[in-house]
């Protein structure tokens, strides 16, 4: 089954298409929609956490590579600690009364420089850490898509909205010169006695309130425009004009798309995907913990003394080398059942995403059938709104070529007046609620691109 709009009888189409006979110059909708690929704060913001997610990637990675540190040192002793040694080792060789003596081992000034490097030769947290950090780069890639498509979803709309309020500008000012001029005639047959002075007052009148209405429409198109600058990231006082045109809005859509429809096709899902595959990788992070750690240490340095600070840096002083290497083994014996229940709770997790995703699943499906239903009846109501504006202009032509002949009453007439400006309004408004109907529709298959 294919719907189309395309149905829409030439006066209808006239009318939208004065719109495009005026917008000589402008943006169209796939150039609004690029500019805000490019320029929507959203979306830099979503660039910078794809750039930040990169970032730890590296980041994550860097652990499992050699660690090396280096260090120069200083040490001014300025009391020397004594160890207190057993026996007669005084200068005078007498042994003390408590048989003790009290020795300075060190000098006051002593210098050190050292190296010392590790590497990690097993650690189970480093490998899953490094796919979960690959992990969440993808879920960040897919996370900015999503950003993308809401606000083309967000400018589509908009960008319909300016359109939709400059075609009733259209219509209001084809009104007001409809009314001036039967304003116009009517004056003309009251100074000749033909019409009475109420007549005259209630054209004024309406024309008056067709004014104040073009005044309140004008503020609308500022502020729908401003809307869409604000979505677009554009600044708000710049000035823009829009290229497109409503008769070319395509209404049309396929049933084999909506029962062929893919859970998977929806960003939302794949989103959920991620997120459920990076709380797996968290259950077995905590595993990895109960396996022991492998880590091969090395350690070079230098070191010399003297009781005088100028003797320190004496060109032949004397340093001496010393050097170690090791292998660290880090074996969990006990933690006292925590790691148990840390597993326990990110299992919870896992099943509370499991959830969520089942929901998420079927108010998809949901949307979809709503945002298909509502597409239906609002081209339904549409055309319904075509046919009601099309007798209303029929019934107004009537009445004022009566009321011209002289047979019709001004009363009549402007009541035909009302009902077809608000049968106009109606059109319009069906019109812009068929197309965010169509827009939702594009989204929930996932079309929006």
């Amino acid at each position: 089954m294919r719907r189309s709009i395309r149905r829409l009888n030439y006066l209808a189409v006239l009318m939208l298409l004065a719109l495009g006979a005026n917008a000589q110059s402008g943006i169209s909708l796939q150039e609004a929609i690029s500019y805000a690929l490019l320029n929507n704060e959203d979306i830099k913001n979503a660039k910078v956490a794809t750039k930040d997610a990169d970032a730890q990637v590296f980041e994550t990675r860097a652990d499992g590579l050699p660690q090396v540190d280096a260090s120069f040192g200083y040490t001014n002793n300025l009391e020397i600690q004594r160890i207190f040694l057993p026996g007669t080792f005084d200068a005078t060789g007498q042994t003390p009364p408590d048989g003790t003596f009290p020795a300075a081992f060190g000098v006051q000034h002593l210098g050190t420089f050292s190296v010392s490097g590790s590497q990690m030769i097993w650690d189970g947290s480093f490998f899953i850490g490094l796919k979960a950090a690959k992990m969440l780069r993808e879920k960040v890639i897919v996370d900015e898509k999503k950003t993308e498509i809401d606000v083309i979803e967000q400018v589509t709309k908009a960008y319909y909205l300016v359109l939709v309020n400059q075609v009733r500008t259209e219509l209001i000012d084809t009104n007001i010169s409809t009314i001036e001029s039967t304003l116009k005639d009517t004056r003309a047959l009251y100074e000749n006695g033909f019409a009475e002075k109420i007549d005259v007052t209630r054209l004024q009148v309406q024309l008056n309130n067709l004014k104040t209405e073009r005044q309140g429409v004008d503020q609308v198109i500022e502020s729908s425009k401003n809307l869409l600058k604000l979505t677009m990231g554009m600044p708000v006082t710049k000035d823009v004009e829009l290229s497109g045109n409503l008769a070319n809005f395509d209404f049309e859509y396929s049933t084999a798309d909506v029962d062929a429809f893919n859970v998977q096709e929806r960003i939302e899902a794949q989103q959920l995907d991620y997120l459920k595959s990076l709380a797996e990788l968290d259950i077995k992070n905590i595993y990895s913990q109960y396996i022991p750690k492998v880590t091969l240490n090395a350690g070079w340095a230098r070191n010399t003394g003297n009781d005088g600070f100028g003797n320190l840096w004496n060109s032949n002083r004397a340093w001496f080398t010393n050097s170690s290497i090791g292998v660290n083994i880090s074996i969990p014996v006990f933690d006292g059942l925590r790691k148990k229940y840390t597993v326990a709770r990110k299992k919870y997790q896992l099943e509370t995403l499991d959830n969520q995703y089942s929901l998420l699943t079927n108010s998809l499906k949901q949307q979809l059938l709503d945002a298909k239903d509502a597409l239906d009846v609002n081209l339904q109501r549409l055309e319904v709104q075509r046919e009601n504006m099309a007798l209303a202009k029929e019934v107004t032509d009537i009445t004022r070529e009566k009321y011209t002949e002289g047979v019709g009453s001004n009363l009549e007439l402007i009541n035909s007046e009302k009902d077809y400006k608000e049968a106009e309004i109606n059109y319009l408004s069906a019109l812009y609620e068929a197309i965010i109907a169509k827009v939702d529709l594009d989204r929930s298959l996932g079309k929006l691109n």
